[in-house]
């Protein structure tokens, strides 16, 4: 092997990586399905419980879908299943002035303005 890696002008290291991946699925830059991923059936409950319980906060959420045998999901997961169903809002959400324009003063001296440089 040393001498067909050798004429190949292949890294051995290369030539054993290829060799410890022999036969398995080629997962090289592809989303492979995992065991851990969620399925559509755990999102759909995770969903009903969240609307069910509208006044608790993700993870205290994942907790009590673990203890009602729910779902056995982590506090991300969670997070990242309501953000989707757009179940997350911020709860003290400002509206922002940006792009409002300026209201001009209506009379002289009305607004001050001081630039300190």
């Amino acid at each position: 092997m040393t001498r067909l890696v050798g004429w190949l002008d292949l890294p051995r290291s290369k030539f054993y990586d290829w060799r410890t991946r022999y036969g398995r699925a080629n997962e090289h830059n592809a989303l492979v399905p995992r065991d851990f991923w969620l399925e559509d059936s755990e999102k759909v409950a995770i969903v009903a419980y969240a609307r069910a319980h509208p006044r608790e906060g993700y993870r205290r959420l994942a907790f009590m879908m673990l203890d009602d045998d729910v779902a056995a999901v982590s506090p991300s997961s969670v997070y990242r299943v309501l953000a989707e169903a757009q179940l997350m809002g911020r709860w003290n959400r400002k509206l922002s002035k940006k792009g409002k324009g300026f209201t001009q003063p209506l009379r002289p001296h009305e607004h001050w303005h001081v630039d300190i440089t």
